[in-house]
């Protein structure tokens, strides 16, 4: 399979924007995943700080990151998952999305579907955040 990077970067921008905190944001834009936070949402610095801005190379890490298709798609996510989870815990000075220290991302290919989530095994492990899986059909350029 071939997988389309600007699908890839779409869907990963809609389904993380949908598990940041109020305040922040992701968007797709030219192969990469760019999150951003609303000026005051930057700790300890009064709200000064405007236009922070942070990302993820989609397009330049998804044939860096494994062998096949989907351990490219799921080293692409699973990347696109701690770089976000970095911008904001340096944003809020939390361990977010954890409570004492920040849970270990994950992405995987099961099946037909690409899951993220935060924390243990999402099986049978303690997980703290999940995303919606992410079919990986609609990732296909071909």
């Amino acid at each position: 399979m071939n997988v389309d990077a600007d699908a890839l970067t779409a869907i990963l921008a809609n389904r993380l924007s949908k598990i940041v905190p109020a305040g922040f944001h992701v968007q797709a834009r030219d192969g990469m995943l760019w999150y951003s936070a609303d000026s005051g949402r930057i700790a300890g610095q009064a709200g000064q700080y405007p236009g922070w801005t942070s990302g993820t190379f989609v397009r330049d890490n998804l044939e860096a990151l494994g062998d096949t298709a989907d351990e490219r798609i799921a080293g692409v996510a699973e990347r696109a998952l701690d770089e976000l989870q970095d911008f904001v815990d340096e944003a809020t000075h939390d361990p977010w999305p954890g409570r004492t220290s920040p849970p270990r991302p994950h992405a995987e290919v099961r099946g037909a579907l690409l899951h993220l989530w935060y924390g243990e095994s999402e099986i049978d492990g303690e997980v703290v955040l999940v995303c919606e899986p992410i079919p990986v059909a609609q990732l296909s350029s071909t």
